[in-house]
């Protein structure tokens, strides 16, 4: 262990390969000196002195706050001679150089314009290119536009002033031709302490480009083996292959199990239709011989999206792992997915004759709990008919073949037909949409006998619109009032005989009422003789134009004393549903969401979801939110918080408040500063496991770890977590 905690210090120190576009937390306006603006005549040269004199012919001898301004560079001086016949200038004595790209302060120099260039010899230099904020100092410049050789150099991307960070090196040369500089015999010092030695060294001046990023150095506790603490330590290295595709490889030594190789692969799929590129993923992780299980561990995770042509998409998935416990045990996630779910999709849409077709094939890897049903294959086609813009007629057919693992499940396949005709009659006052749907569906079953539903549905739904101006929290609105009333009629159909491939109950919420929806998927059609009433509310501003304030709620009235369950059989209900309602407010930095379903019977709050926000930028904002399900109540609070202008602590933790079970919590707290980064974070769930990392980003050398970082922004919404960017 010892020996991977060195090699990953060296490896991180020698990472100063820029493997990301280099974004600085903060803009630094200081430069050598005062900028100057260049000419605009390319044939003469302005010069200014407080002595001259022609030494021999087409020599001049300026002395005394010398400067001379053509269209490619700046030069100052105490002292400077110019011999306009092989156009070169030599200057003495607190040089000042500028052309379009850096800013030199010399003890002399020597500047030739030769072939279009401007090559300078200056010694005893400091540098700075102001647009990259590269910037050090050397025993001596030598070189052009396209390329500067610094030797006896320092280089760092600290503000001007600071060196918190800076390698040294006997030779420093940035080729911008091939964007690329090179450092021979460097060594990288941190707040001024030697860190590593490095015999050659290479990375990219502009963009983005292949290198190391910020390792990561972690401890975990596994309890279900231990309590000991264990470290791990993921290396990670950006290959940066071409403009439309790249590659990252992580080593990942951990303490307790070993060492883990992990690749992701990024590639852009280019087209010939002039849309989006598709685009393919493949990541994919490995370790040979786990040392306490003694077993190989592996993931992958695959993606193609490919767009075929305008209409025609392609989409492949595949999504494995070598056993249920990887993602707890190597990955050390916090949580787990139940199923990992791989397809194979295919979907065409033409807008113009609206037809619309999908295929599916989908398989699944159960990690916990029971396997579930996969469709194997399902095809769907819809057609819409528009004879008038307030009359449509849809036409769609689905057709599933469920398979199941448990050879005693029903499976089979399922042939949903249906017709939807509706027509809308609207005006600025109101609206009335009669609709009619005609749907049949036949069950082809493999081992048990087949089923078959035809059900016709009518609904009439109808709405007023009302509005007024007012006056609320002190801005000047709009206020629409729409009262809408629905009635469905679907006929009592027994369905107790049909399987349930994919259905289940749905919660009432406001559009779920007027949707007259009451399960998921198509084996459950419940029946209908109700109306459902319903008040919506908005208030718009009148200076944005956007809405601040929402107001919803509706309830069902049944006329039938029995209605349909998830198992297809009758039984007695209510003569009204729950009241469905939301609040959604916005106003400046605050959002407030509220959304809850009311029992009428009981006189109580049978569901609530309740959050509110405040949200300034990514570093200081708060949320909190509680959920009540039917007397499981649980919270959460996610925020972050800047302590200083450097400093700032972050935090997201899940709290179930029934069971007084904290099911995970994240915490930490991070410094920033122009130059340098550090982050520590902590995690731990119900379980009590914990995982504590430790992050250090020398910015221009080493990017945030990209596995933290989206760790940091799940567990933590609205966190920007990348420590290069604010």
């Amino acid at each position: 262990m010892k020996y991977a905690l060195f090699l990953s210090l060296i490896v991180f120190f020698s990472g100063a390969i820029k493997a990301q576009e280099l974004s600085l937390s903060c803009q630094n306006q200081d430069l050598l000196f005062a900028k100057q603006k260049l000419s605009f005549d390319p044939e003469n040269v302005n010069v200014n002195a407080d002595h001259s004199e022609i030494t021999e012919k087409d020599n001049y001898y300026l002395t005394g706050d010398v400067s001379l301004i053509s269209d490619k560079y700046y030069l100052g001086a105490d002292e400077i001679t110019v011999n306009k016949s092989n156009k070169t200038a030599e200057a003495v004595g607190n040089v000042e150089f500028q052309d379009q790209n850096v800013m030199f302060l010399g003890s002399n120099a020597i500047i030739k314009k030769q072939g279009g260039l401007i090559h300078t010899d200056i010694d005893d230099v400091t540098y700075h290119y102001p647009e990259s904020n590269m910037n050090g100092s050397a025993d001596s410049a030598i070189g052009n536009t396209n390329e500067m050789v610094f030797d006896s150099a320092t280089y760092t991307v600290c503000p001007l002033g600071n060196s918190d960070w800076r390698m040294k090196a006997s030779k420093i040369t940035f080729d911008s031709v091939n964007n690329r500089g090179t450092a021979l015999h460097a060594t990288v010092e941190f707040l001024g302490v030697p860190i590593m030695y490095l015999p050659y060294h290479s990375w990219v001046l502009e963009g983005r480009g292949s290198g190391f990023l910020s390792p990561s150095y972690s401890s975990y506790t596994e309890s279900s083996v231990n309590n000991d603490t264990n470290f791990q330590v993921q290396i990670p290295y950006y290959f940066n292959i071409a403009p439309d595709r790249d590659f990252l490889l992580t080593l990942n030594q951990l303490s307790s199990r070993g060492s883990a190789v992990e690749g992701k692969y990024r590639q852009l799929l280019p087209t010939d239709s002039g849309l989006d590129n598709g685009r393919f993923e493949i990541e994919t992780h490995y370790l040979n011989n786990d040392k306490i299980t003694n077993n190989r561990r592996w993931l992958i995770d695959s993606m193609i999206d490919l767009q075929l042509n305008p209409k025609t998409k392609l989409s492949i998935g595949i999504n494995r792992v070598s056993d249920a416990n990887y993602f707890k045990e190597i990955a050390h996630s916090d949580t787990s997915p139940s199923a990992l779910n791989s397809y194979i999709g295919l979907s065409y849409y033409d807008p113009e004759r609206k037809i619309k077709f999908n295929a599916l094939n989908e398989t699944e890897q159960m990690l916990s709990g029971t396997n579930s049903y996969v469709k194997q294959p399902e095809f769907s086609v819809s057609k819409e008919i528009s004879a008038e813009e307030d009359r449509s007629i849809e036409l769609s057919l689905t057709s599933v073949k469920f398979a199941h693992k448990d050879s005693t499940k029903t499976t089979g396949v399922r042939t949903h037909t249906e017709a939807n005709f509706s027509k809308s009659f609207i005006t600025n006052s109101h609206s009335l949409t009669p609709s009619l749907d005609l749907m049949y569906t036949d069950y082809s079953l493999d081992n048990t006998s087949d089923q078959s539903r035809t059900i016709a549905s009518f609904g009439l739904d109808s709405k007023l619109f009302l509005e007024r101006e007012v006056r609320l929290f002190n801005t000047d609105s709009v206020q629409t009032l729409t009262p809408r009333i629905a009635y469905h009629y679907t006929p009592k159909i027994n369905q107790s005989s049909l399987p349930n491939f994919d259905s289940a109950d749905k919660d009432d919420s406001y559009y779920g009422l007027f949707s007259n929806q009451k399960f998921t998927g198509l084996d459950r059609i419940s029946d209908a003789n109700s109306f459902t009433v319903g008040l919506d509310s908005n208030f718009i501003s009148d200076k944005s134009g956007n809405t601040y304030l929402s107001l919803k709620a509706a309830q069902t009235y049944h006329m039938e004393d029995q209605g349909m369950n998830s198992t297809g059989n009758f039984v007695d209900r209510r003569k009204y549903s729950n009241i469905a309602a939301s609040v959604d407010l916005n106003i400046n930095n605050f959002t407030l969401n509220n959304s809850l379903q009311f029992d009428p019977e009981k006189n109580q709050i049978s569901k609530r979801d309740s959050s509110i926000n405040y949200y300034i930028n990514p570093r200081k904002f708060l949320t909190f939110a509680h959920h009540d399900n039917n007397g499981s109540l649980s919270a959460e609070l996610y925020g972050a918080y800047p302590i200083t202008p450097q400093v700032h602590v972050f935090s997201g933790i899940n709290h179930s408040i029934s069971d007084s079970i904290t099911n995970k919590k994240t915490l930490g707290i991070a410094y920033e500063s122009c130059c340098w980064a550090v982050r520590f974070a902590h995690w731990k769930n119900s379980s009590g496991d914990q995982f504590n990392a430790l992050e250090l980003v020398l910015k221009g050398l080493a990017s945030t770890s990209t596995s933290l970082a989206s760790r940091l922004e799940s567990d933590i919404p609205n966190y920007l977590a990348d420590l290069d960017d604010l």
